[in-house]
């Protein structure tokens, strides 16, 4: 006999805003059980209560503890819990509210208050004896997404956006076929619709490019999400106007723990003196230099005094072709250093700034010179002599995981 398909279902506080949502969202998962799912409803608090509850919490006394604070704002997901879960009762669903105080609560943390770490193995155990035994049993539970409780039985918060985090979680724990997150919107888009006219969904993306996206500023996901996320899990972010296995943006894959890669061949960095970061068609003349010479640009840095990029290509020819914008005098020098390694760090949970430094210390304490840096959201860039490459990739590996 097959196994009873799962899915884990988030609203957001912007979803459930007001009693006609939370019946379209019972309507909603009411569907899905028809259909024989099983289903795990994660909600946050109503939008706006939380602010409320820490406005309120901070006007009383602004010395109020972190650990109380995370005990006041967690109402609001507790609040909803019961809300949905009385919803789903009033259209015959075997609903039950999951609270920090129910036996069957799932997520243990650590005592970081305000940005609480879950601990896996704890949650796995907790799903397995209390969250399972339920969904086996045909019910609906309501979990309050955001908050957790730590071993000693004091209430966490995961942080903004912390409730993607528990989804993320509890199919994770439950080796569910989905995470099904409803948002106001269809999916993420292309860029901001509400600045952007002609911004789409994106039907599909890999868990490094939601990453990527989310770090910029995009309102995709809670970037704690990927530290937990394994590879089999996707994730539907679906507009609440339509059915949960109706159309959006499907997420993929996992981040990796931490790689090391080392671009397949030798490369060089540009320097060009003088200020093209500020004049897009001089920085377009540098890049179709690049291009004319056959070669391929990897990485580019600059402010109004000077801008480096990595090239793959004919060093000679790149240089004379570069050389064009000082004899135009939009700069006044270029050079090039030639036989360098490009090594490329990224992996979840990577703190980038700080793992760059260590790497940089490291390297430079054996002789191996860096001439190039540069930091993004879990991911880091350097350069280093070709022909000391292996050296520094082991280097850079130990560092990490130091």
């Amino acid at each position: 006999m097959a196994s009873k398909k799962i899915i884990v279902v988030k609203y957001g506080g912007s979803v459930l805003e007001d009693g006609l949502a939370f019946r379209n969202a019972a309507e909603a998962v009411k569907a899905e059980c028809e259909r024989g799912v099983g289903v795990v409803v994660v909600v946050s608090a109503l939008k706006g209560v939380t602010d409320q509850l820490l406005g309120v919490a901070e006007d009383i006394s602004p010395d109020t503890p972190r650990d109380v604070i995370d005990h006041i704002i967690g109402l609001g997901e507790e609040q909803s819990a019961r809300l949905m879960a009385s919803a789903l009762k009033g259209m015959g669903v075997d609903a039950v509210e999951i609270t920090p105080d129910s036996p069957s609560w799932p997520i243990v943390t650590d005592e970081t208050y305000g940005d609480a770490e879950p601990i896996v193995e704890e949650c796995l155990s907790n799903v397995e004896l209390g969250l399972k035994p339920l969904v086996e049993r045909g019910r609906i539970p309501v979990v309050c997404g955001f908050t957790g409780r730590s071993p000693a039985g004091n209430i966490t918060t995961l942080g903004r956006g912390g409730s993607d985090t528990t989804a993320v979680i509890l199919g994770r724990c439950l080796s569910a076929d989905e995470v099904v997150l409803v948002k106001d919107v269809a999916g993420v888009y292309s860029a901001d619709p509400k600045k952007v006219e002609s911004a789409r969904p994106i039907g599909r993306l890999s868990a490094w490019e939601a990453n990527l996206m989310a770090s910029a500023g995009a309102e995709v996901l809670h970037d704690k999400v990927f530290k937990y996320k394994p590879g089999d899990l996707p994730i539907r972010i679906v507009s609440k106007h339509g059915p949960l296995d109706g159309d959006g943006t499907m997420i993929d894959g996992t981040l990796p723990k931490h790689s090391v890669e080392t671009y397949e061949s030798p490369v060089f960095m540009l320097n060009l003196v003088g200020d093209i970061v500020s004049k897009p068609s001089s920085l377009t003349r540098v890049t179709e230099a690049v291009e004319a010479a056959g070669g391929r640009s990897l990485g580019l840095k600059g402010n109004g005094e000077s801008t480096l990029l990595v090239v793959d290509g004919d060093p000679l020819e790149t240089l004379n072709g570069a050389h064009k914008l000082v004899e135009s005098r939009e700069v006044k020098a270029v050079s090039c250093t030639e036989d360098l390694a490009y090594l490329s760090v990224k992996g979840r949970g990577l703190d980038a700034t700080e793992e760059v430094s260590k790497a940089k210390k490291a390297l430079t304490g054996i002789g191996v010179k860096v001439p190039w840096v540069q930091v993004g959201h879990s991911w880091f860039s350097l350069l280093v002599d070709h022909h000391r490459v292996e050296e520094a990739v082991e280097i850079v590996k130990a560092t990490l995981k130091g």
